[in-house]
């Protein structure tokens, strides 16, 4: 009678496989969680531009004005956020919400963008993860920034750490528009400044300079002001 004889693999071997497993897979998430990131910025870029158009478009209807008052034509209650300044564009702008948020950022923990709501064209707090300038115009030095992934303060510093408010992009990216209606990503060395735990966009003509801070004839203007989430 012929016993035939079962291969297994031996304690050894199975720890060895699972080791090349763990090694192989030590490479591969970084990679991985790089991809990811790249895809939800490009994903916010794109909604950037859409509301960087929306904001055109209101433009055109208010003699050049980007959103300042809750009554334009009577230049009457400044938004106190930039929640109710972008929210003045809905719906006839735009008719989306999901556009000025991003669940990944702590500024819009739990937030549920519904269309069905009885408060649908309503941005309420957590729903908004873009901080504005409030007070510029279509005539506004081109360079200047209109709006940007949501600060961690008034100052416009973003900070380390994806879990804080300002952290989305872990200070080493931060998406900006500009009041030429340019919409593009700056990254650490090409348009942000990292200092530690934190960074700033640049002005375009001081790398040391915040571009969100006024400044002399920078952001001049008694009305203009950085709004932030709420």
């Amino acid at each position: 009678m012929k016993i035939q004889k079962h291969s297994a693999f031996t304690l050894i071997e199975l720890l060895v496989v699972i080791s090349i497993i763990a090694i192989l897979a030590g490479f591969a998430l970084p990679v991985f969680a790089s991809a990811q990131k790249k895809g939800r910025l490009t994903d916010s870029l794109n909604n950037s531009k859409q509301i960087s158009t929306a904001l055109k478009m209101y433009a055109s209807d208010h003699d050049g004005v980007y959103p300042a008052y809750q009554d334009p034509e009577a230049a009457a209650n400044r938004f106190a956020t930039s929640n109710d300044a972008l929210e003045s564009l809905m719906p006839k702008y735009s008719t989306s919400k999901v556009i000025f948020i991003n669940k990944k950022s702590k500024w819009c923990e739990n937030a549920v963008a519904s269309s069905d709501t009885a408060d649908q064209y309503k941005l309420r707090t957590n729903e908004c993860d873009w901080s504005y300038v409030r007070g510029l115009t279509e005539v506004s030095d081109a360079r200047w920034p209109l709006m940007a992934t949501a600060f961690s303060s008034s100052a416009g510093q973003y900070v380390k750490g994806t879990g804080k408010k300002g952290g989305i992009w872990d200070r080493t990216d931060a998406i900006v528009v500009y009041v030429d209606h340019s919409a593009k990503v700056v990254s650490e060395g090409a348009g942000l400044k990292v200092d530690g735990d934190t960074s700033f966009v640049t002005r375009p003509d001081d790398k040391k300079a915040n571009a969100f801070v006024k400044a002399g004839d920078w952001l001049d203007g008694e009305n203009i002001e950085v709004l932030m989430p709420k």
